[in-house]
């Protein structure tokens, strides 16, 4: 997964287009689980903003992003991963564990990157069903090893100036996401029906997913939404507001009551917290939960620079934290020496 997602930035491509929306008709019809980002639309709010003043603050290897290997790409393609990427869209099919396929727009300027990458060592282009594929990657020659284990494969599909470009971890991957672009096999727009797709207007992050993957891997959060059969999670910024929508599918009405308690629970609890977490109970009280039929429903809407502020001023806090058990660990360490100098004497 982090191969494919670092893989992707090498693609990346400057545009100055409108906010790019999830496009049904660019996923097979038995997608099962979407990831999209809108980065163009987020670039325009408050949070984004905020990142950017913040910038020399935040450590971006903290969240995995590995800074040499991004200014490496912009080097070598003349490609900026943080700033040229339009939207990025991760897609899974009913019959995989994992998301295999990466999608994402760009203009021609991805030619330029094809260029300059099919000089790279381990590049080469191969046809699969008719299809031209591109890819890179490590070469094993070692008894039992796959030759493809660790090679990325991408296609380009032109439509006009726009250039939509496929990044698949395995080759049989590439070629069903590019059946999909050129029309050969259904999309979801023509046929899907595993998946119900319906981000809302100006959200930048949108989850849909007809079952929660590896949920067992997530205690309590398992036992809380064991029932769940599917969720949908919406995430954008309007008027000064960052809102959050999350529906859960739990199969009956009894079900999304039984869960809406128990998280209406977590949240008494919280609220019982008192002063040592003051911050968090004033963001929870921006949390509304609902239950309709068998959906589940969480809405939350919050002022984005009050939340800036809290978020601040918890850091500064776990700083500050920081500092005291600096300073403690210090003084036990001046009062171990004066302890040991008298003991000598």
């Amino acid at each position: 997964m982090k191969n494919l997602l670092l893989a992707s930035f090498a693609w990346l491509a400057t545009a100055a287009h409108p906010s790019d929306e999830l496009k049904r008709e660019r996923l097979p019809a038995d997608v099962d689980f979407v990831v999209h980002i809108d980065l163009d639309g987020l670039k325009q709010t408050q949070l984004w903003k905020h990142v950017l003043e913040k910038g020399e603050d935040l450590d971006l290897d903290d969240v995995g992003i590995d800074i040499e290997e991004l200014d490496g790409i912009r080097d070598e393609f003349g490609i900026d991963p943080l700033t040229d990427v339009r939207a990025v869209t991760l897609y899974k099919v009913e019959q995989e564990e994992d998301p295999t396929v990466v999608l994402f727009s760009s203009t021609t300027k991805v030619d330029e990157a094809l260029v300059k990458l099919k000089t790279e060592r381990g590049y080469r282009a191969v046809t699969s069903s008719g299809i031209e594929l591109h890819t890179w990657g490590e070469h094993h020659s070692g008894k039992g090893q796959d030759d493809d284990e660790e090679r990325m494969f991408a296609y380009i599909h032109a439509a006009g100036a726009e250039r939509v470009v496929v990044l698949a971890s395995n080759e049989a991957s590439a070629v069903r996401a590019a059946r999909v672009l050129r029309g050969e096999d259904p999309s979801h727009a023509s046929a899907g029906m595993l998946l119900t797709l319906a981000p809302a207007k100006g959200s930048f992050l949108y989850l849909a997913a007809a079952e929660i993957p590896h949920l067992d891997e997530f205690t309590p959060a398992s036992q809380v939404l064991g029932l769940a059969q599917g969720i949908q999670v919406d995430l954008g910024e309007a008027g000064g507001f960052l809102r959050a929508h999350m529906g859960v599918n739990t199969g009956s009405a009894e079900d999304a009551l039984n869960i809406s308690n128990v998280l209406n629970g977590l949240i008494s609890l919280a609220r019982l917290a008192g002063g040592e977490m003051k911050e968090l109970l004033e963001v929870l009280t921006g949390i509304r939960l609902s239950t309709r039929g068998s959906a589940l429903e969480m809405d939350f809407e919050f002022e984005v620079q009050r939340l800036l502020e809290i978020l601040q001023a918890l850091h500064d806090g776990e700083d500050q934290g920081g500092d005291e058990d600096e300073n403690a660990d210090a003084a036990g360490e001046r009062v171990k020496v004066k302890r040991t100098k008298v003991k000598i004497k």
